[in-house]
């Protein structure tokens, strides 16, 4: 989970800055397809093995992680990258991030 935790934050890391230019970078694509695949084995992988103590809270993180590669799979997919799609990449990413941070705490 930690060698999936450092690629994605180096995959989120890449998704921002190339949001922020004015020409994305041709990676974009590359990185968020990285950022829902690793977000979506990481779902499959702890959503049976949360301890029993913090499952509650494990469960809402993962809807969380969800949800978030949902809003970037729907934002990569969308034929113009215009103000609102880097936006919601934006967003989204930095939402997995912090989810990410606090699934690892528990």
């Amino acid at each position: 989970m930690e060698a999936q935790t450092e690629s994605i934050v180096y995959a989120i890391q890449s998704v921002l800055s190339a949001v922020r230019s004015p020409t994305p970078s041709p990676s974009l694509n590359e990185n968020l397809t990285q950022i829902i695949t690793i977000v979506s084995s990481i779902v499959a992988v702890c959503k049976d093995n949360l301890p029993p103590l913090s499952a509650a809270r494990g469960g809402e993180i993962l809807q969380e992680l969800t949800e978030q590669a949902n809003r970037l799979s729907e934002a990569q997919s969308s034929p113009e990258l215009n103000k609102e799609e880097r936006q919601v990449m934006a967003k989204s990413s930095y939402a997995v991030a912090n989810a990410m941070k606090e699934l690892m705490k528990l």
